[in-house]
């Protein structure tokens, strides 16, 4: 997506003093004036100097960026107790501009659609990173329509947290479908599939060393889908339990499952 740029000289931190990106917090802008521009809000913090900021600007339109990704903005808080978690030195803050009308705050839905479009980006990015609100961090009511309706927050994150698959990830995704539906026919044939599963798999990319001996310590992409084969019997492992998944494997059976191959 086109993202413009007005990065501030004053309203950040240069750096992130080590830390990892670990969350994307969502924020509104809640101005009463009208209208409200991401263009407008990126170039008021890069006049002068404010105390707070966030590294992305959403209206219906456009994408601006104020802090660049590596550095800091001050944006949901650094000094404890966050509830959870997130800080200005391990997140990215977007700020959604929005619609004031009669004292009612509403969050137009284009600038909805671009704020998961860009959260959808930085998840390519950042696929270990979880979104969240200000409000789940600090309990400040922000934004404000999405703490009053919890509905179209979750509405949002099974928007994201769903996204389609990239074009190589449906390349790939379409190059597996044979060998799925040969994988199929050899468990109704009464093969052992965990036996089937690692010798196939392993044929498909065995590029990497085994990675992940169980459900602890994965990921939450692959977590759910590695404790549903579990479940079923599907995945059993080597000795003592172990699964000995490497990414590469896991990240197969994660396709495969959402191919609706395995169920509920």
């Amino acid at each position: 997506m086109i993202i413009n740029k007005n990065i501030t000289p004053f309203n950040r931190w240069i750096g992130r003093d080590g830390n990892k990106i670990e969350w994307i917090v969502l924020h509104y802008t809640a101005n009463t004036y009208q209208p409200d521009l991401a263009k407008n809000e990126c170039a008021a913090f890069a006049d002068r100097y404010v105390g707070s900021s966030a590294h992305f600007f959403v209206d219906e339109t456009e994408v601006w960026q104020s802090v660049a990704i590596e550095d800091t903005a001050w944006h949901c808080g650094d000094n404890p107790p966050s509830k959870n978690g997130a800080t200005n030195r391990n997140s990215i803050g977007i700020e959604m501009c929005v619609a004031y009308k009669n004292g009612v705050y509403s969050i137009p839905d284009r600038t909805v659609d671009n704020a998961a479009a860009l959260v959808l980006e930085l998840l390519g990015a950042f696929p270990e990173a979880k979104i969240c609100r200000h409000w789940d961090v600090t309990g400040k009511k922000c934004p404000g329509p999405w703490v009053d309706d919890p509905g179209l927050w979750e509405k949002f994150k099974e928007r994201v947290e769903r996204k389609p698959m990239t074009q190589t990830e449906r390349k790939e995704f379409d190059a597996l479908k044979a060998q799925v539906a040969t994988l199929s026919a050899k468990v109704s044939a009464g093969e052992e599939f965990d036996r089937v599963i690692r010798r196939d798999v392993a044929k498909i990319d065995g590029r990497t060393e085994p990675k992940y001996d169980g459900i602890d310590g994965m990921p939450d992409w692959m977590a759910p889908t590695a404790a549903k084969l579990v479940r079923k019997g599907y995945l059993l492992g080597k000795e003592n339990g172990k699964l000995a998944l490497t990414e590469d494997q896991a990240r197969i059976l994660v396709m495969i499952d959402r191919a609706g191959v395995f169920g509920e």
